[in-house]
């Protein structure tokens, strides 16, 4: 009797486990940046900035950097210039709406 009750509970958490996810699909439990950059990016070497707000899988700002290369680098968004960008970026976005609603 004790062998099937603890089976019946193994079996239940599993199951339980499966199918609950914690976020949603895709979550991610941690940050995707592990080394920052903070030297200045000349504008002709960025093709693409990606910037994940801070959230339950990570507790800071990560601001991504796809550049000519190819390559991605994740960028310190405390240096004075990745700020300057990331309010850049901001502004755009949200002109880009207003222009959409009108």
């Amino acid at each position: 009797m004790k062998f099937f009750l603890m089976l019946m509970l193994i079996g239940a958490s599993i199951l339980f486990s499966k199918a609950m996810q914690p976020f949603g699909p895709g979550y991610n439990s941690h940050c995707m940046c592990v080394k920052l950059e903070s030297r200045v990016i000349p504008p002709d070497n960025l093709q693409s900035v990606e910037i994940l707000p801070r959230g339950h899988h990570c507790k800071t700002t990560e601001v991504i950097a796809g550049l000519s290369s190819g390559e991605k680098i994740c960028l310190n968004p405390r240096t004075p210039w990745v700020k300057k960008l990331i309010n850049f970026i901001e502004k755009k976005n949200e002109a880009t709406r207003k222009n959409k609603i009108h």
